[in-house]
Protein backbone atom coordinates (compact mmCIF):
# COMPACT_ATOMS: atom_id res chain seq x y z
CA UNK A 1 0.00 0.00 0.00
CA UNK A 2 1.26 3.44 -0.71
CA UNK A 3 1.92 6.18 1.80
CA UNK A 4 -0.72 8.19 -0.03
CA UNK A 5 -3.47 5.76 0.93
CA UNK A 6 -2.44 5.83 4.58
CA UNK A 7 -2.01 9.60 4.87
CA UNK A 8 -4.46 10.90 2.30
CA UNK A 9 -7.58 8.85 2.72
CA UNK A 10 -11.16 10.19 2.42
CA UNK A 11 -12.18 8.87 5.84
CA UNK A 12 -9.07 10.35 7.41
CA UNK A 13 -9.70 13.75 5.82
CA UNK A 14 -13.33 13.71 6.96
CA UNK A 15 -12.45 12.74 10.54
CA UNK A 16 -9.72 15.38 10.79
CA UNK A 17 -11.99 18.14 9.46
CA UNK A 18 -14.79 17.15 11.84
CA UNK A 19 -12.47 17.10 14.86
CA UNK A 20 -10.79 20.37 13.96
CA UNK A 21 -14.20 22.04 13.87
CA UNK A 22 -15.22 20.38 17.14
CA UNK A 23 -11.99 21.49 18.80
CA UNK A 24 -12.97 25.13 18.30
CA UNK A 25 -16.06 24.55 20.43
CA UNK A 26 -14.12 22.44 22.93
CA UNK A 27 -11.42 25.13 23.27
CA UNK A 28 -14.06 27.82 23.82
CA UNK A 29 -15.29 25.81 26.81
CA UNK A 30 -11.72 25.21 27.98
CA UNK A 31 -9.88 28.54 27.86
CA UNK A 32 -6.16 28.19 27.48
CA UNK A 33 -3.19 28.75 25.26
CA UNK A 34 -3.89 26.10 22.61
CA UNK A 35 -0.73 26.79 20.61
CA UNK A 36 0.07 23.16 19.67
CA UNK A 37 3.18 23.18 21.84
CA UNK A 38 4.30 20.22 23.91
CA UNK A 39 3.73 22.34 27.02
CA UNK A 40 0.08 22.80 26.07
CA UNK A 41 -0.43 19.04 26.34
CA UNK A 42 -0.18 19.36 30.12
CA UNK A 43 -3.12 21.80 30.03
CA UNK A 44 -4.96 19.41 27.72
CA UNK A 45 -4.46 16.57 30.18
CA UNK A 46 -5.69 18.72 33.09
CA UNK A 47 -8.77 19.82 31.13
CA UNK A 48 -9.73 16.29 30.08
CA UNK A 49 -9.15 14.95 33.59
CA UNK A 50 -11.33 17.76 34.98
CA UNK A 51 -14.08 17.00 32.45
CA UNK A 52 -14.18 13.41 33.62
CA UNK A 53 -13.38 14.01 37.31
CA UNK A 54 -16.68 12.53 38.50
CA UNK A 55 -16.62 9.74 35.91
CA UNK A 56 -15.52 6.15 35.84
CA UNK A 57 -13.27 4.74 33.14
CA UNK A 58 -16.39 3.14 31.67
CA UNK A 59 -17.93 6.63 31.35
CA UNK A 60 -14.84 7.82 29.51
CA UNK A 61 -14.97 4.78 27.26
CA UNK A 62 -18.65 5.41 26.53
CA UNK A 63 -17.76 8.96 25.45
CA UNK A 64 -14.78 7.98 23.32
CA UNK A 65 -16.54 8.64 20.01
CA UNK A 66 -17.96 12.01 21.07
CA UNK A 67 -16.33 15.42 20.72
CA UNK A 68 -15.76 15.37 24.46
CA UNK A 69 -12.91 12.92 23.74
CA UNK A 70 -12.31 13.12 19.99
CA UNK A 71 -11.75 16.89 19.86
CA UNK A 72 -8.96 16.91 22.47
CA UNK A 73 -7.61 13.69 20.91
CA UNK A 74 -7.36 15.54 17.59
CA UNK A 75 -5.40 18.28 19.35
CA UNK A 76 -3.01 15.72 20.87
CA UNK A 77 -2.46 14.27 17.40
CA UNK A 78 -1.81 17.71 15.95
CA UNK A 79 0.84 18.38 18.61
CA UNK A 80 2.45 15.07 17.58
CA UNK A 81 2.34 16.18 13.94
CA UNK A 82 4.28 19.29 14.86
CA UNK A 83 6.81 17.00 16.55
CA UNK A 84 7.36 15.04 13.31
CA UNK A 85 4.41 12.65 13.04
CA UNK A 86 1.82 12.42 10.27
CA UNK A 87 -1.82 11.45 10.52
CA UNK A 88 -2.54 7.99 9.15
CA UNK A 89 -5.28 5.46 8.83
CA UNK A 90 -5.02 1.90 7.65
CA UNK A 91 -7.10 1.95 4.46
CA UNK A 92 -7.82 -1.77 4.86
CA UNK A 93 -9.19 -1.43 8.41
CA UNK A 94 -12.78 -2.03 9.38
CA UNK A 95 -13.91 1.48 10.20
CA UNK A 96 -16.77 0.18 12.33
CA UNK A 97 -14.33 -1.22 14.90
CA UNK A 98 -11.53 1.34 14.90
CA UNK A 99 -10.48 3.76 17.62
CA UNK A 100 -9.80 6.51 15.13
CA UNK A 101 -6.91 7.63 13.00
CA UNK A 102 -3.42 7.42 14.40
CA UNK A 103 -0.21 9.37 14.19
CA UNK A 104 2.99 7.75 13.08
CA UNK A 105 6.24 8.65 11.45
CA UNK A 106 6.67 8.97 7.71
CA UNK A 107 8.10 5.91 6.02
CA UNK A 108 7.12 3.36 8.65
CA UNK A 109 7.47 -0.09 7.04
CA UNK A 110 4.15 -1.09 8.64
CA UNK A 111 2.44 0.36 5.59
CA UNK A 112 3.97 -2.27 3.33
CA UNK A 113 2.22 -5.65 3.06
CA UNK A 114 5.58 -7.35 3.67
CA UNK A 115 6.39 -5.13 6.65
CA UNK A 116 7.67 -7.95 8.87
CA UNK A 117 10.55 -8.44 6.44
CA UNK A 118 11.40 -4.74 6.40
CA UNK A 119 12.02 -4.13 10.10
CA UNK A 120 15.52 -4.42 11.49
CA UNK A 121 16.04 -5.69 15.04
CA UNK A 122 16.67 -2.23 16.46
CA UNK A 123 14.15 -0.30 14.34
CA UNK A 124 11.61 1.71 16.28
CA UNK A 125 8.85 3.72 14.65
CA UNK A 126 6.63 5.50 17.17
CA UNK A 127 2.89 5.54 16.63
CA UNK A 128 -0.04 6.54 18.80
CA UNK A 129 -3.81 6.43 18.51
CA UNK A 130 -4.94 9.66 20.18
CA UNK A 131 -8.48 8.61 21.15
CA UNK A 132 -7.34 5.59 23.21
CA UNK A 133 -4.40 7.60 24.56
CA UNK A 134 -6.86 10.08 26.08
CA UNK A 135 -9.26 7.37 27.18
CA UNK A 136 -6.59 5.20 28.73
CA UNK A 137 -4.70 7.96 30.51
CA UNK A 138 -7.16 7.35 33.34
CA UNK A 139 -5.72 3.84 33.72
CA UNK A 140 -2.04 4.75 33.74
CA UNK A 141 -0.05 5.45 36.87
CA UNK A 142 2.36 8.33 37.40
CA UNK A 143 4.91 9.20 36.27
CA UNK A 144 3.15 8.60 32.92
CA UNK A 145 1.76 11.80 31.42
CA UNK A 146 -0.04 12.56 28.19
CA UNK A 147 3.02 14.55 27.08
CA UNK A 148 4.88 11.19 26.92
CA UNK A 149 2.98 10.51 23.68
CA UNK A 150 4.48 13.62 22.09
CA UNK A 151 7.91 12.91 23.59
CA UNK A 152 8.12 9.66 21.60
CA UNK A 153 7.98 11.62 18.33
CA UNK A 154 10.34 14.31 19.55
CA UNK A 155 12.91 11.70 20.61
CA UNK A 156 12.56 9.78 17.35
CA UNK A 157 13.20 12.97 15.41
CA UNK A 158 16.27 13.85 17.47
CA UNK A 159 17.71 10.37 16.91
CA UNK A 160 17.15 10.59 13.16
CA UNK A 161 18.74 14.04 12.92
CA UNK A 162 21.69 12.64 14.86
Amino acid sequence: MSEQQWTDHPRLRAWLAKQEAAFGEWAAAHPGDWDFSTASVDALERAVRADFAASTWEDVRAAQHTPRVTAPAWYLGEVCVRAGAVWKVNPASDFTLWDGPFVGVPGDPMEDPDHEDLYEDDDYYPAAVPVPELRDMFLKDPPWRLRNVVAEFEEWGRERRG
